[in-house]
């Protein structure tokens, strides 16, 4: 089933966003069927912009900005997401680690009670 087209109004900076985002998809991007669709919305975006903005240096100076931004940005997410799988097994371990931190003061506190000793060790920690 083919949509009706839907237009919508959009301010320039958003058209200029998106068309960026669309530009460097064209390089990260391989798979062919994607990069059909990415080429056509990109087409079609550029030539709204083209027959209803004045592109002057101004305007091209920015748009360059935004793309670097948007490419810095692309990036970071990417690190994001690869770190976060660290991340998580990092958690595990330190939760790991804790229980058996407070296991250990709970063993040592035992047997300093049944011995009687003089000096013990106090342990307050926040809950995890």
């Amino acid at each position: 089933m083919k949509t009706n087209k839907i237009l919508v109004e959009s301010s320039v900076g958003d058209l200029i966003d998106r068309i960026t985002i669309l530009e460097i998809k064209k390089i990260k991007i391989s798979n062919k069927t994607d990069l059909k669709h990415i080429n056509n919305e990109c087409l079609i975006l550029k030539k709204i912009l083209r027959k209803n903005i004045n592109l002057n240096n101004q305007i091209k100076k920015l748009w360059k900005n935004l793309k670097y931004t948007n490419s810095k940005m692309w990036e970071m997410e990417d690190q994001k997401r690869l770190t976060q799988k660290h991340l998580e097994k990092l958690s595990l371990l330190a939760k790991g680690v804790y229980k058996l931190n407070d296991d250990r003061a709970r063993i040592k506190l035992k047997i300093n009670k049944l011995t009687n000793s003089n000096l013990r060790e106090v342990k307050k920690y926040a809950k995890y």
